[in-house]
């Protein structure tokens, strides 16, 4: 039999044996994109229960200069609990690149702003409000019947803040 022009049998450019055909990969794309949606709707939304849904239980936040600053996804979502209880936030997530790496890996890059203010100030960073730019580097996992993001770094190209008027910078733990 001569070379096949079915597309089901392509395989993954990183050489994968058990690749997934092209309509598989595209739904998963598609399902990791409503996952970043979620992801930035329900922190906004301050849906603390959900947002903890959104990860794999082992999940970790990697700091640019790789060390891990959290582990586990339930911590994680706490922890953002805890910094925007008492803020309006909105984050956006703007041209993502996904790559399905297989049937359960996939990693992605999106752009991102975020603007924040606080009623009072950022109980550990002592911000009344930022406007930030960067990347939110992610890799993501299928467990338990839907995608979740396992891994996520957040690189900041910009990062404008507003004291409150009494502080300053270098106090409340900043440098």
């Amino acid at each position: 039999m001569g070379p096949s022009t079915d597309i089901r049998q392509d395989h993954h450019p990183r050489g994968d044996e058990a690749c997934m055909d092209r309509l598989d990969r595209l739904e998963a794309i598609e399902e990791i994109r409503n996952l970043k949606a979620r992801y930035f709707r329900y922190m906004d939304s301050k849906l603390w229960d959900d947002l903890a849904t959104v990860f794999t239980a082992d999940m970790q936040v990697i700091t640019p200069n790789g060390d891990v600053w959290m582990k586990g996804g339930a911590n994680y979502a706490a922890s953002l609990r805890s910094s925007l209880t008492d803020a309006v936030s909105c984050h956006q997530g703007l041209t993502g690149e996904v790559e399905v790496v297989d049937e359960r890996h996939a990693t992605g890059i999106w752009a991102m702003q975020d603007v924040i203010e606080w009623a009072d100030r950022h109980p550990r960073e002592g911000w009344k409000s930022i406007l930030g730019r960067g990347h939110y580097h992610e890799t993501y996992r299928w467990e338990k019947g839907r995608w979740r993001i396992a891994t996520l770094t957040l690189t900041r190209l910009r990062l404008d803040i507003t004291w409150p008027g009494d502080a300053h910078p270098g106090v409340n733990g900043d440098s």
